[in-house]
């Protein structure tokens, strides 16, 4: 009797393995949120250990998010949902959601934005960007953060600005097609985050114009500098 010979699609295996370790991931978040925040009630010491722990678990599961949202993307499998959002909520709500982590690191946040600013984006994809940035920021920065939101030539941008070493000048001057994504083993970066946010930008989409991101050092904080322009 011949074997058959079967096709195995590894990609959607690993798709929904994926979806499984981010689901598991996102309750084991929740558990350590409450253990963290009664353990500083109690004034635990290991309550430093745990928030460590926390920012570990979290980085691991914005890339589980930002691989799958890319399988759904290559799949046609997501659509975009775009609607109008205020903008200076979207910032709260990211400073709030890394309030546990700021608060380890003694990382100060200062946010510009108009309260009237409002934008049409998918806030879903456009949070997930932010948030993943952010917290790559807490490895770099030194005790400060700058979120700035501004209407800029046509576009929305947001900025996420820190106070640390800032960028490599080589991952400045690439473009987005050239960018090395490849790992680094020293730092621990595979570029994935970028990539992801690249994705999402130019996703969306305003007549004949494109999102996009770019990268410099300086600005406000002297450190690193992330934009996101949205169309």
């Amino acid at each position: 009797m011949e074997n058959e010979q079967r096709n195995i699609d590894f990609a959607t295996i690993i798709a929904s393995a994926v979806h499984d370790m981010k689901n598991s991931l996102s309750m084991l978040l929740n558990y350590l949120d409450d253990v963290v925040d009664y353990f500083k009630e109690i004034n635990v010491p290991e309550a430093v250990q745990l928030t460590h722990l926390h920012y570990e678990a979290k980085r691991v599961n914005n890339n589980l998010i930002q691989l799958l949202s890319l399988y759904r993307l290559d799949k046609s499998m997501y659509s975009l949902n775009v609607t109008y959002n205020s903008v200076n909520e979207l910032l709260n709500d990211l400073v709030i959601q890394n309030k546990t982590m700021l608060d380890y690191k003694n990382i100060t946040v200062e946010t510009e934005c108009e309260d009237d600013l409002f934008w049409f984006f998918d806030l879903d994809m456009i949070s997930g960007v932010l948030n993943s940035t952010m917290n790559n920021s807490f490895r770099y920065t030194k005790s400060k953060l700058r979120l700035v939101a501004e209407v800029e030539d046509g576009y929305l941008k947001i900025s996420i600005e820190d106070d640390g070493g800032g960028y490599p000048k080589s991952l400045i001057d690439a473009t987005s097609d050239h960018r090395d994504k490849s790992i680094d083993f020293c730092s621990g970066s595979t570029g994935l985050g970028l990539y992801f946010a690249e994705i999402v930008a130019d996703f969306h989409t305003n007549k004949n114009k494109k999102g996009y991101i770019s990268l410099c050092n300086g600005c406000t904080l002297g450190g690193g500098c992330f934009s996101l322009y949205l169309p």
